[in-house]
This record gives structure tokens, C-alpha cells and sequence, in this order.
């Protein structure tokens, strides 16, 4: 029980704050945990993603050491299990890509020149998933990222730094890890407005990738989720309207009524791939044929893979997911 109390929280975050967190802190000796801290100010020891493996390498020399890249609807964590990790990297060896999966696993960085900093897990734990599972974390996940971004935006309007913005963030009911996290985080982290902007973004582009599929496939039971969606991103596109931020961050667009050529070009793929993928040049003369240029068509390409939406079995062969 109390090696249970004792564990540190899994964090829910996506992967583009977590790839931008370049803050690493120790508390006392070598044996005390360590974390990284995000924009948001979560002070990440451990974290629970679900996403999409769409790549799988073993880049060990003598010992098997495995590699995965998992994509969430805003980026792409990198997992690694090795010696240390022996469920993990069996699992991973016997994965066939694409898969949905579960990890809970240690949050770690790799410095190799100073200020250059790369994130990645190192799996306690990892599952097969499903699409509704991934939904359902995407849309938690974004609403506990939301909760950070209002609280974050306080803090930043009230001016203080330290001592006094932690108690202030105390008063007003914040959870005391979050609070030193956050004063880390702001203390660290510069135009830490345009990065909270550029989050909200993301969260929109998350939460739309949710509503798109709950759209396309219909189903009743998955309402709730389409429902949740919708009133997420209305809160993230609501004007905050907070004095001194506010007029710094740049207003976030709503989304256009016609259809993106994100989506344009997951349709052709969808269409295009009976089962064993299709040729990246098919798909190139389907969206020229469609009125989307040779730009658009690669840019919205590169948007679905970071998405895990479809990937790239081989060189010049795009498959769905």
C-alpha cells in the first residue's frame, strides 16, 4: 500500500506539449524522482498515453532495444523498451503496425549538447487499444489540458512570480504540485502566451479529429463522445478576455465550413486503399484532380501521419489506419 501511495500521478498530455518541454528538475539525491515540466506547468514523472504505433524499429547493436513511434492527434511520442523493459519490448516486437495501444511509462529525456532536449517514455506498462478508447483519452485529456491552460492564464495576469504566485495559486485552490510546476514553468519558458495560444490549436485540431470520425461513422453509442467534443472545442474557442494576455495572443479561427484538404486527402486514401495500401503517386493525381495543389496535398499528407491517420509501410506506399 504504500509503495501504491508512494507512485507518482500518470499524467494525461499530448504529445505536442510534451515534445516542447525542455524544463528537467531532480528533487534532492539521486534516488528522488525526476521530472520533466511541461508549458502547463504538470510536473511529468509519469504519463498515460493512447495513440496509434504507426513505425517499430529494433535500433539495438548486441541487446534488443525497441523503438516506437505513437501518434495522438497532435503529434508523435517516442516509446523505447529494452533489457529493463521486458514485457514492453516483447510486445513491441510482436506488434503489427498500425495498432492502437495503451502505455503508462516513465517520462525521460536525452540531452545531447546543451539546450537541445528530446522527450520520450520508457513503458511500465503497455496494452492493445481500441478507437474508442483513444477518443475517450483525447477528449480527457484535452479537457485536463484546458483545466491547466485557464489556470495558467491566472497566473500570468496576476503578475506575480515565486513565492507569491504560488500561495496566490494556493488561495485559489490550485493543487500544490501543479502550483510549483507552474511557477517552474513560467519562470523557465519564454512567450509562454504564444505557446498557451498555439496549444489551444491543438487541442482544437484533437478534439475535430474526434468530431470527424464521430461524424462519419454515426453510431449511437458514440454520442456522448461526439457530444463531449463539440462543447470542447466551444469552450476552447471562447475569448478569454484576460487583461494583459488576451490582447497579445492572437484570436483562434474558427474552423472553416468548407472541407479542409486534411480531410479531402484522408477520404481519397480511405478510398484508394483496398487493403494493402496505395502509391503516393495515385493519391497526388486523385487531390490534383480534386483542386487541392501539389502543397496543399503534401502538408495535409504529413497532418494525417502525425495524426495517426495513415502511415508509410514503405517508401512511395501510403496505407490507412
Amino acid at each position: 500500500m504504500e509503495n501504491i501511495i508512494d507512485r507518482e500521478v500518470a499524467w494525461r498530455i499530448f504529445a505536442y506539449e510534451f515534445n516542447r518541454s525542455n524544463l528537467y528538475y531532480s528533487e534532492g539525491d539521486e534516488r528522488a524522482p525526476n521530472y520533466i515540466i511541461t508549458p502547463t506547468g504538470v510536473k511529468c514523472n509519469r504519463l498515460f498515453i493512447v495513440g496509434v504505433v504507426t513505425e517499430i524499429e529494433n535500433i539495438g547493436a548486441e541487446n534488443n532495444l525497441w523503438r516506437a513511434r505513437i501518434a495522438d492527434p497532435t503529434g508523435v511520442f517516442t516509446v523505447y523498451a529494452g533489457q529493463y523493459q521486458p514485457e514492453a519490448a516483447i510486445f513491441l516486437s510482436e506488434l503489427s503496425v498500425p495498432a492502437y495501444v495503451a502505455v503508462v511509462g516513465k517520462a525521460r529525456k536525452y540531452e545531447p549538447e546543451e539546450g537541445s532536449v528530446y522527450t520520450s517514455i520508457r513503458p511500465e506498462e503497455i496494452n492493445y487499444a481500441d478507437e474508442k478508447l483513444r477518443d475517450r483519452w483525447v477528449l480527457d485529456t484535452a479537457e485536463r489540458t484546458l483545466e491547466r491552460i485557464r489556470v495558467m492564464e491566472d497566473a500570468l495576469s496576476s503578475g506575480l512570480s515565486g513565492n507569491e504566485l504560488k500561495d496566490y495559486l494556493l488561495r485559489k485552490g490550485t493543487n500544490a504540485v501543479l502550483a510549483d510546476g507552474m511557477v517552474r514553468a513560467i519562470s523557465h519558458y519564454k512567450n509562454l502566451d504564444k505557446v498557451i495560444a498555439e496549444l489551444k490549436r491543438e487541442l482544437i485540431r484533437a478534439v475535430e479529429t474526434v468530431l470527424s470520425e464521430r461524424v462519419k461513422t454515426g453510431a449511437p453509442e458514440q454520442q456522448v463522445e461526439k457530444q463531449k467534443a463539440e462543447e470542447l472545442k466551444e469552450v476552447v474557442t471562447e475569448p478569454q478576455n484576460i487583461p494583459g494576455i488576451s490582447e497579445n495572443v492572437p484570436d483562434i479561427p474558427e474552423a472553416p465550413a468548407k472541407i479542409e484538404p486534411k480531410e479531402v486527402l484522408a477520404g481519397i486514401i480511405e478510398r484508394l486503399d483496398t487493403g494493402k495500401g496505395t502509391s503516393y503517386s495515385m493519391v497526388i493525381e486523385a487531390a490534383v484532380s480534386s483542386g487541392i495543389d501539389a502543397e496543399s496535398t503534401e502538408e495535409s499528407i504529413k497532418e494525417l501521419m502525425a495524426e495517426g491517420r495513415c502511415y508509410e509501410p514503405k517508401i512511395g506506399v501510403l496505407r490507412k489506419v
